[in-house]
């Protein structure tokens, strides 16, 4: 079962007031914050006021969406200190800043022991770790990143998913399938090689996507058409149509 809810960052430019009004309007279920766009590094005061007014408006927290990289000598810390703040069941991070074809073996076992150690900070507060899956890191293809994943090989070392623009559906539907025992949320949209579109045109790929799913996810609407907030509606309504029907 899919539960709908928002990514953040989908609206960088608004407060988190208007972002949780926008939610609240779709009868959206949760929220992915993000860091930098509406959380603040090192506010945990802030991130324990956002999780009291998001559940006071009816919203489950998704997740934290941090902008932690691994091999980038990054604090690790500071991002885990909010997600805590804010009880994020899972921390969002990104697998290195290089396509996995331009990673050596010795910059692959740094980002290994990295995510290891990271893990175990971040399992000492029950929150599971999840990897961006996005182009220019080691989740850029599925084989990329099932080895990290499985070289880490922690129920608290997990990932997301969205769709991969330089790839078929049937690519996409393999890869997802490859990846899927250590899935945690997917992030929506549709793009087609002019760039954003409504979601709705996307219903066949989405179908073919949804087709997999064996368990319970959150289903986070982003990259929204001109960040329009009145296609925003329109896309949370189809999503929730689909899910429904």
């Amino acid at each position: 079962m899919i539960k709908c809810g928002l990514v953040s960052a989908t609206f960088k430019a608004k407060s988190v007031d208007d972002v949780i009004k926008i939610a609240s309007e779709a009868e959206l279920s949760a929220i992915e914050w993000s860091e930098n766009h509406h959380i603040p590094p090192q506010s945990r005061s802030f991130s324990q006021e956002l999780r009291a007014k998001s559940l006071d408006s009816g919203l489950e927290i998704a997740a934290y969406g941090s902008y932690f990289r691994l091999g980038e000598n990054m604090d690790f810390k500071a991002s885990l200190e909010n997600a805590v703040a804010l009880s994020a069941p899972l921390i969002r991070i990104w697998a290195g800043t290089r396509a996995s074809k331009d990673v050596d073996l010795e910059l692959y076992k740094k980002i290994v022991e990295e995510a290891k150690l990271c893990t175990v900070l971040s399992q000492d507060y029950g929150i599971k770790i999840a990897l961006e899956w996005h182009k220019n890191t080691l989740t850029d293809n599925a084989l990329s990143g099932l080895r990290l994943l499985e070289d880490v090989n922690s129920p608290y070392f997990r990932t997301l998913w969205q769709p991969a623009q330089n790839m078929s559906v049937e690519d996409r539907c393999e890869g997802l399938s490859l990846i899927y025992p250590y899935l945690e949320n997917f992030h929506i949209y549709y793009w087609d090689s002019s760039g954003r579109r409504p979601l709705k045109e996307g219903k066949e790929d989405w179908k073919s996507y949804f087709s997999l799913v064996k368990r319970d996810h959150y289903g986070l609407l982003e990259f929204v058409k001109n960040d329009s907030a009145e296609q925003f509606f329109e896309d949370a309504k189809v999503l929730k149509g689909w899910i429904d029907g």
